[in-house]
């Protein structure tokens, strides 16, 4: 991690000269104006003016003297790592020309070096890539530099990511004595932000709840059929119990004709006992027997299925005045029975 901060600022070292001699005339005056007012409030003890006058003076002339004041103001207000930044600095041009402030200016970076913080920015895989930034403090972020430990000056830092069709994921971190390291993670970008309004546009004011129609106050609300007949479950549930009681009689009496008819043809057959019967009037009086038990006991179930029916009917709560009702009633019929239903509207 060392080795890629110094090459870095090498590389900007060796930038720096080019970038001297294409200074105006002007400009070298302003930076000499500069840099003697900056000395001077050094001097006073207004380190953090001074920092800022220096800093501006680097600007227009960038210099080995200049860039050694600068970083030395910035070691006095603490910004430790911006203050080894201009070390290294400073280090490379004296180098690139053969001064001896090359060694000060390195044994000051390297008196530095223990006391850095740092701030690790971390971009999970999920994160798109496409036409992603990332910014720390505003300035860009290298993605060779994701995951590695960069020196920053101690305080309160602001990363920023930000990728086309998604608003901007911001993540604030603080790094001092208290906390030397720092990691940021950008795990994911937040959903796609809202288009901003054209220009003059205007939103029409909200309808007032009051003012939307309704029905008339007067008007009563429709009632259900479970609110106007509490008791139509439990009728109709007595209907189909009694139904299928009227069911179970009707068959109970079928079976007893039939019981009764093969019991005639037997007699036809000169059997009128069992001991006096020929084989094919012992089966019709035998099935006729079966007949005759299939009767009563669809008989039974029948009435039992009525008397059912008609107590569900009878004991479900009745309805208002003005309702339809429904009546299930047995009713006894020569050879067998029968139900009435009756309606009343």
């Amino acid at each position: 991690m060392r080795q890629a901060l110094s090459a870095a600022v090498l590389a900007t070292v060796v930038a720096t000269p080019a970038a001297a001699y294409a200074q105006s005339k002007e400009d070298l005056a302003d930076a000499d104006a500069l840099f003697n007012a900056a000395k001077a409030m050094l001097d006073a003890g207004q380190y953090a003016d001074a920092c800022g006058k220096f800093a501006e003076s680097k600007r227009l002339a960038p210099g080995l003297g200049v860039t050694l004041y600068l970083a030395d103001c910035y070691e006095r207000i603490g910004r430790t790592a911006s203050a080894w930044t201009e070390f290294k600095t400073a280090e490379g041009l004296a180098r690139a020309r053969s001064d001896q402030r090359a060694e000060v200016a390195r044994g000051r970076a390297q008196a530095l070096e223990p006391k850095l913080e740092r701030l690790t920015v971390i971009v999970a895989p999920t994160v798109p890539r496409a036409g992603l930034r990332v910014l720390l403090d505003g300035a860009p972020i290298a993605p060779e530099e994701w995951g590695l430990a960069v020196a920053v000056d101690p305080g309160d830092h602001v990363v920023v990511a930000s990728a086309p069709d998604h608003a901007d994921r911001t993540v604030p971190v603080h790094v001092g004595p208290e906390a030397p390291t720092a990691t940021a993670r950008i795990d994911s970008l937040d959903a796609p932000a809202a288009l901003p309004k054209a220009p003059g546009a205007q939103t029409s004011a909200p309808i007032p709840l009051a003012a939307a129609p309704g029905p008339p106050p007067s008007l009563p609300a429709p009632e259900t059929s479970n609110s106007s007949d509490p008791g139509a479950v439990n009728r109709w549930l007595g209907i189909g119990v009694g139904v299928l009681g009227v069911v179970g009689i009707g068959v109970g009496s079928a079976f007893g004709l039939d019981a009764r008819s093969k019991l005639q043809q037997s007699n036809v057959s000169d059997c009128n006992s069992s001991d006096h019967c020929n084989p094919d009037g012992l089966a019709l009086r035998k099935e006729a027997g079966d007949s005759a038990s299939l009767s009563s006991v669809f008989f039974v179930l029948g009435g039992v299925a009525i008397a059912g029916g008609a107590a569900l009917y009878i004991t479900a709560p009745h309805a208002p005045s003005g309702v339809a009702a429904l009546t299930l009633a047995p009713a006894p019929l020569p050879g067998g029975g029968c139900a009435l239903l009756r309606g009343t509207f």
